[in-house]
């Protein structure tokens, strides 16, 4: 009887770790970027970041630790321990800082001059760090981000 119940138990903890696994990855994407401190040796960046839920259930977190790319290469990094949720079907904004060093900086310069100057591609990875100690969600998001053309035209 006791090992029946083991047997039991067991195969409902493995089936719930295996529905958890099968769970669609988060659309991560930057919907604001905004300097708040620039010094010479570092900057600090605010970041908000849209959350998008693909699935069928609540996802509640702790903290987040992620980089961010522009064009290919290493820009900032940044850690929170923000918590949230974002609802089944459903999106949320979290506002995140990010630190680059000067390193970062002068790398961007140098390829935004040897690029094509229309505007960059973005990556932010990371991991979502679940609620109440359950894990984390790793995320990987790239996206583009095109400057505006034309100036505007005076006097009018």
């Amino acid at each position: 009887m006791k090992r029946g119940l083991l047997v039991l138990v067991c195969a409902l903890v493995f089936g719930a770790c295996a529905g958890f696994g099968v769970r669609e990855p988060l659309n991560v994407t930057i919907a604001e970027f905004t300097p708040v401190e620039i010094g010479i040796l570092e900057q600090r960046y605010a970041v908000k970041v849209r959350l998008l839920n693909p699935n069928d259930s609540e996802v509640s977190f702790d903290g987040v630790v992620f980089e961010l790319e522009i064009n290919g290469k290493l820009f900032a990094k940044g850690v929170s321990d923000k918590g949230g949720a974002v609802p089944r079907f459903g999106e949320a904004l979290i506002d995140l800082r990010v630190v680059s060093g000067i390193q970062d900086i002068l790398r961007q310069i140098g390829e935004f001059q040897k690029g094509d100057k229309t505007g960059f591609t973005y990556r932010i990875k990371g991991r979502l760090h679940l609620a109440g100690g359950f894990g984390s969600i790793p995320f990987d998001t790239t996206g583009e981000f095109a400057f505006p053309t034309g100036a505007p035209k005076s006097g009018s």
